[in-house]
């Protein structure tokens, strides 16, 4: 019986095709912009999760001020002082001090400007190479004693993205006059921060700009003991800074954040914007029912005497009924197969195009059969319930005046 809804639905779309392809417009765009956020949105949590896993979930990250990052002239400073008092903290492992500005950079005769981050290796040379050697794309990282070696990121490697010409292993180049040899590279992370970066030790830092690293610095990583906890830890750590810095809890002039936290943060913001992305691509959806709502009253209205006939020979107000929502639901359904073929197209090619042309590795493809199924499922859902209206008006028809309807 099913099945013979569904036969006579197929033919009633057939013989309108013009029709039919213009109601599902509204649909098929709604869709297609779904799948394509979602897809997208999936696959750059996945990628955000494969950098923290690759950072390992047992790291504090402390910054001065009121978020990761934070900083400026007029923040809190972090200091020797600061870390120290962490490293005495049970729990924590050994720490990574940094301390970041912009440096005018000479490759070739050829200058340009980027960011310079300085690490103390004096007592964190372990979780440096914990942290950054599963990046490391050739060469080796910088190690204590390092006060003229250089490791650089993946922007370096590239003709023309920093300098005329890529940086290869022992070329030599200058920050602010002082001259490096390149020891090492690091592999492709995303975004040009990241990727267009200069590491140096906590000397070499010092010996081109004249400051010493421990006054001032911007972010102070932990690694935390095999086995401990790193929200309690980071409670010690938030409790032993108090003590020393002498302010009250809640008047932190710092912030601590574990890895976990980072990537919930990261979750809730990314959320949020994929919902209010989809709110927006729903109001396609919208419009795609009220199209099938007025298709499916048109159709009702041309189709009276068929009903009135359909009813004279034994059809009951239920098959009317079903055979009018099948027929919207048909609508919806196309609609979305279309869309979500479209919608994995965008994607992919958006993977493609990232991979290729802006070099990023975070715009992923990512679909489910989940995702496929529900895409799917609820385009079929939105097409019959924009047909409950027309398909309960046919249904409640006389049959003697629909067959005098002319």
């Amino acid at each position: 019986m099913i099945a013979d809804y569904f036969r006579m639905a197929i033919g009633n779309l057939s013989h309108r095709r013009m029709r039919s392809w213009l109601t599902m417009i509204g649909i098929f765009i709604g869709i297609t912009a779904v799948v394509a956020i979602i897809s997208l949105g999936q696959g750059l949590q996945a990628a955000i999760a494969d950098q923290f896993a690759s950072l390992g979930t047992n790291k504090i990250y402390v910054s001065p001020g009121s978020g990761f990052l934070s900083g400026g002239a007029t923040a809190p400073k972090l200091t020797e002082r600061d870390r120290r008092t962490i490293e005495r903290v049970t729990g924590v492992k050994d720490t990574l001090g940094f301390g970041y500005t912009n440096a005018k950079m000479t490759f070739k005769d050829q200058d340009n400007y980027g960011l310079v981050m300085g690490v103390t290796l004096q007592d964190g040379e372990e979780v440096w190479k914990d942290s950054w050697g599963t990046n490391l794309m050739d060469g080796r990282l910088i190690q204590k004693g390092d006060n003229s070696k250089a490791y650089l990121t993946y922007d370096y490697t590239i003709d023309k993205k920093v300098f005329p010409h890529r940086m290869q292993l022992y070329d030599n180049f200058y920050i602010n006059g002082q001259q490096f040899q390149v020891v090492g590279f690091q592999k492709q992370v995303g975004n040009s921060g990241d990727d267009q970066t200069v590491y140096l030790t906590a000397d070499a830092y010092q010996r081109v700009f004249g400051t010493d690293l421990g006054d001032d610095y911007k972010n102070i990583l932990i690694r935390v003991q095999d086995g401990a906890n790193p929200t309690k830890v980071a409670d010690d750590v938030k409790r032993a800074l108090r003590n020393e810095r002498g302010v009250d809890e809640g008047e932190e002039d710092f912030t601590l954040q574990t890895s976990e936290q980072l990537m919930e943060s990261f979750n809730s913001i990314f959320l949020i914007v994929q919902v209010v992305i989809i709110g927006i691509a729903a109001i396609s959806l919208v419009i795609g029912g009220i199209g099938i709502m007025n298709t499916m009253y048109t159709a009702v209205v041309e189709r009276t005497n068929e009903i009135g006939i359909m009813k004279a020979i034994g059809a009951r107000n239920s098959d009317v009924l079903f055979i009018f929502l099948i027929e919207s639901g048909m609508l919806g359904l196309v609609g979305g197969m279309l869309g979500v073929g479209l919608g994995l197209g965008i994607t992919k090619l958006t993977e493609v195009a990232g991979s290729l042309y802006i070099g990023t590795p975070y715009l992923r493809a990512w679909w489910s059969s989940g995702l496929i199924g529900g895409a799917l499922l609820f385009s079929f859902l939105v097409g019959a319930v924009s047909g409950v209206a027309p398909a309960w008006q046919a249904s409640k028809q006389k049959p003697v005046d629909s067959l005098r309807y002319e």
